[in-house]
């Protein structure tokens, strides 16, 4: 009989200790937090809508104003902008969720676990320039590499002034004129090219990014950004005898 009330008191016991528990856990103070941390429309989610590089809010805490600077010629129905958020804190619309940005602001309803409310309002503003001029590669397709069978490609190993690549070809490979195909960085969008393949290294004429060009001798490319301020490639083909040693 007495095993039984000591089981009996200890199952009560311990069945109050959980309910404390609970209760304490219940009666925690609600999280306040309520802002938007990170705002930004990124390339893999907006594919389409001529978004080829991240473009990041500016965020005013003060005044919960989001501003985003965007090209002008982006799609602006359907985007998805990527949120983030403080801890316990959801957000309307929420993340990723397809928006109409004709507008010139949209609001986005912030809610505490607690459930006070801030509202931001994004601002986007179609201003947005590039600045990049960055020749990524260059590809040869009538030239095949001798290891893989595929089109010989080259990458330039930096994206400063006169950054230079020397291709080597088999004896005998003509080299007026040579096809080639520029490939530029996603943020060298709306970029210019020109080329100069005459040996003056003065005259240069606009190039389309692909088409033939003489590379009897040394080949400059001058890529120049929308926002200007032109850098200049250099390419050279030599045979193997040529080679410095």
């Amino acid at each position: 009989m007495k095993k039984r009330t000591a089981i009996f008191f200890t199952a009560i016991f311990l069945l109050g200790l959980a309910t404390g528990c609970s209760k304490d856990i219940d009666d925690y103070p609600k999280s306040n937090l309520r802002a938007i941390s990170y705002f930004s429309f990124k390339p893999y989610h907006n594919a389409d809508k001529n978004i080829f590089v991240e473009h990041v809010g500016v965020i005013d805490e003060v005044n919960k104003v989001i501003t985003v600077s965007l090209p002008p010629d982006v799609v602006l129905t359907g985007l998805r902008p990527y949120i983030e958020l403080s801890p316990w804190t959801t957000v309307t619309p929420g993340s990723l969720t397809p928006l109409d940005f004709t507008a010139e602001s949209v609001d986005f309803e912030v809610r505490a676990e607690s459930g006070k409310v801030a509202v931001y309002s994004v601002v986007r503003e179609l201003t947005y320039v590039y600045t990049k001029a960055e020749l990524y590669s260059i590809t040869f397709p009538n030239l095949l590499d001798e290891e893989t069978g595929e089109a010989k490609r080259v990458t330039f190993p930096n994206f400063s002034n006169n950054s230079s690549v020397v291709v080597t070809v088999p004896e005998g490979t003509p080299l007026n004129p040579v096809q080639v195909e520029l490939e530029l960085s996603a943020a060298s969008q709306k970029a210019t090219i020109e080329v100069c393949d005459d040996g003056s290294e003065t005259n240069f004429e606009p190039f389309s990014g692909s088409g033939n060009i003489d590379l009897s001798h040394t080949v400059i490319f001058r890529v120049t950004p929308e926002s200007g301020s032109a850098i200049n490639y250099k390419v050279s083909m030599v045979y193997p005898e040529d080679e410095e040693p």
